[in-house]
């Protein structure tokens, strides 16, 4: 089962999901959450990670630092991350809809049909700009990691790429 994100998270925002899926979407957040938090954390920290969380939420220090947004000046550059759960809806985001019976067409979201798309009653956010959000904030906290190295010995996470979407 998912840790830190549930489906009810997912609505009225900008990763809201197709409404006539929920009831299969928790597949997607058991596998896609726990895959991304191992790559972002390293098998060690992710276990470390899960289990101080109560209710979603991590309970020390260490791991509340890399759960909760920040914004860092780092010289030249500013660190920013949107937090953790964020960083895991947007990548659950991008694998559930990718998945849909929807399409991105230059004319909008349509549902695929055999003979004729037609328009759904979903917006759709770009799956594409959603998996690299995950994949920024996912850096953001890989670099406050490493910046607090110190902290997290545990730290064995592996390079996070993003997409062209083509």
């Amino acid at each position: 089962m998912s840790s830190i994100i549930q489906i009810a998270d997912f609505k009225d925002t900008e990763y809201q999901l197709p409404e006539q899926k929920y009831g299969t979407y928790q597949n997607y957040l058991d596998k896609y959450e726990k895959y991304f938090l191992v790559h972002l954390l390293g098998a060690d920290l992710y276990a470390l990670f899960i289990a101080d969380l109560v209710a979603g939420v991590p309970q020390t220090v260490r791991f509340l630092d890399i759960y909760n947004p920040f914004e860092i000046d780092d010289g030249g550059c500013v660190r920013y991350s949107e937090g953790m759960k964020s960083a895991v809806m947007q990548y659950v985001y991008f694998y559930a809809v990718r998945d849909l019976s929807v399409k991105k067409t230059n004319t909008g979201v349509v549902f695929n049909d055999n003979e004729v798309s037609k328009g759904p009653f979903y917006s759709g956010y770009n799956i594409v700009e959603a998996f690299n959000e995950a994949i920024i904030n996912g850096g953001a906290i890989q670099w406050f990691i490493c910046d607090n190295s110190t902290e997290y010995p545990e730290y064995n996470g592996q390079i996070l790429n993003l997409t062209s979407g083509i």
